[in-house]
């Protein structure tokens, strides 16, 4: 009876220690799926890892090809992830190839995409490493889509500020949607503004087609510059233009002191100017000459009209005829 529990004993405890190692070896391949081929290690640094975890699978251009081993954080910017890759991918793998932090499908768990790199590369060692990428993650875009969905409320509640006081008619273009004379006037100015345009390419274009027709080789300009004799002659004209200048400064000169001194009174233009009295009398004695022009006229009529005198003035008179027949004539 005693041999018999003993055997029973050692059966339980065979059962418990096989299933013991059973779980530990599936725990050991959960997690290392090339602990039965042999690898090589390459590492990459993320700035974030997405969650990814140890034993996490590394796939190359969508083929399984090892495993996550270690995860290591080295800095607040920074984490190392280590990579073990069957060795037989040695030769596919070039180090310009780029790691990737994915998700297996949409709700999967987290695993490194590596891709090939554009153009050739060396191969690949064991200890290298290989270039990351950081893609948007589902977070980051949720959280853009806030900051957008936010700026867009705010964008909203503006423009219907805008529109609220375009319908009152506020401001310059609210004024212009709800009053049709402004409109009117607008367009009008527009018009207006177009064919002054037309007008000024018009003339612009006409000032050009006439430059273009001047003869540059025959005009003064080219006379100036290519004739020394031309250019002396301006130079004489310049040099008795100065001269003529000074002259006239001078005569302004003698002039002005002239003026300055009828102003004092000096000579006897400057007393006839200033001196009231010598004034009317001169303006008395041109009203007794002219009176005395007026007697002279009468008297000379009466001469002509005179029977002893009026045949001189009728021969005087056809004397003055003939004259004047003969410059007919000579016309």
């Amino acid at each position: 009876m005693a041999t018999t529990t003993s055997q029973y004993v050692r059966l339980g405890f065979f059962v418990i220690a096989g299933s013991l190692l059973l779980l530990a070896m599936a725990y050991l391949i959960g997690n290392d799926q090339n602990i039965f081929r042999p690898t090589f290690r390459i590492t990459s640094v993320f700035k974030n890892v997405n969650g990814l975890q140890e034993g996490n699978n590394v796939r190359y251009s969508g083929i399984n090809v090892g495993t996550v081993e270690a995860i290591v954080m080295e800095n607040d910017t920074s984490i190392r992830v280590t990579m073990a890759i069957g060795e037989d991918m040695l030769r596919h793998i070039k180090g310009n190839a780029i790691a990737m932090v994915g998700s297996d499908g949409l709700v999967g768990s987290m695993l490194i995409n590596i891709l090939p790199g554009e153009g050739p590369g060396q191969p690949i060692r064991d200890g290298d490493e290989i270039s990351s990428f950081s893609r948007i993650t589902t977070q980051d875009m949720l959280t853009t889509l806030n900051v957008t969905n936010e700026n867009a409320a705010l964008l909203t509640e503006d423009l219907l500020e805008v529109t609220r006081a375009l319908r009152k008619g506020s401001g310059v273009l609210g004024k212009l949607l709800n009053d049709s004379l402004l409109a009117g006037d607008l367009k009008e100015s527009f018009h207006n503004l177009k064919i002054s345009t037309d007008q000024s390419r018009q003339a612009v274009t006409r000032l050009n087609h006439m430059i273009g027709q001047w003869r540059l080789e025959e005009s003064a300009l080219t006379l100036l510059m290519d004739d020394p004799a031309f250019a002396d002659q301006l130079r004489g004209v310049a040099a008795r233009l100065d001269s003529s200048g000074r002259e006239i400064n001078d005569l302004t000169q003698r002039l002005n002191g002239l003026v300055g001194g009828l102003q004092d009174g000096e000579g006897t233009l400057g007393l006839l100017l200033r001196d009231t009295a010598m004034a009317a009398e001169i303006r008395h004695g041109l009203k007794h000459l002219d009176s005395g022009l007026v007697k002279f006229d009468q008297n000379m009529e009466a001469l002509q009209h005179n029977f002893l005198t009026r045949g001189y003035f009728r021969k005087l008179e056809r004397e003055r005829e003939r004259e004047r027949r003969a410059e007919e004539k000579n016309r």
